[in-house]
């Protein structure tokens, strides 16, 4: 649905002229998404502390007594996060990069998301570090998930995530956008479209059939 969202957007935006913006407008809005994101996740996990110390079950991991759908908006947010950044990510890298790199795209963007996902990893064991601070504090993440605190680190990601955002916009705003390569194949292709038919052209009033 989201891509199906992405594609109606991004034909607007043709419509308009301005259709190479719109990869840089599907991951803004993705990263805008990704924020509410982690701050619901920190609300609810906040909501899910609190339920389980008022029943006293902190050191005895189990079943709480809390509907699955306070998870349902991180859920949400997560899908379209998730469905508007991949298209504008790799749309974004298909009209953008050179065409004497066109070949190594899939290569690239398949690392960039690699990385990613090794960078997620690798922040929890940062933050955990960061959160002991020498040992005086306890590490956020804990044997016992009642014991971690996971709001704390949802927070953080917001955090980072607005900082990320800001950056984004920056680099955006001073970016010098390419012209998308399916327009200039349009344009190409149509570029003789509107030019006036000429009729002293011999080769246009040759008739076809040369058995007349």
């Amino acid at each position: 649905m989201c891509n199906k969202f992405y594609v109606k957007f991004a034909n607007s935006l043709d419509e308009s002229g301005s259709r190479k913006f719109a990869p840089a407008i599907g991951v803004l809005l993705s990263m805008i998404f990704a924020i509410l994101c982690c701050i619901s996740a920190a609300i609810v996990e906040n909501q899910r502390l609190d339920v389980v110390q008022e029943h006293g079950s902190l050191d005895s991991p189990g079943p709480v007594p809390m509907t699955v759908f306070w998870l349902l908006p991180q859920f949400l947010l997560l899908a379209a996060l998730d469905g508007i950044f991949y298209s504008s990510a790799v749309t974004f890298f298909k009209d953008q990069s050179p065409i004497s790199t066109k070949k190594y795209l899939p290569s690239f963007i398949s690392g960039v998301f690699g990385v990613g996902i090794l960078s997620s990893a690798l922040s929890v064991y940062i933050v955990g570090k960061i959160s002991e601070r020498g040992g005086q504090n306890r590490n956020w993440f804990h044997h016992n998930i009642n014991r971690s605190r996971l709001d704390k680190y949802y927070w953080t990601l917001a955090w980072l995530s607005a900082i990320n955002l800001v950056i984004f916009i920056v680099v955006a705003i001073f970016y010098r956008y390419n012209e998308s390569e399916l327009q200039k194949l349009e344009v190409s292709k149509f570029a003789k479209a509107d030019e006036p038919f000429d009729d002293d052209d011999d080769d246009a009033n040759r008739c076809c059939c040369y058995c007349c």
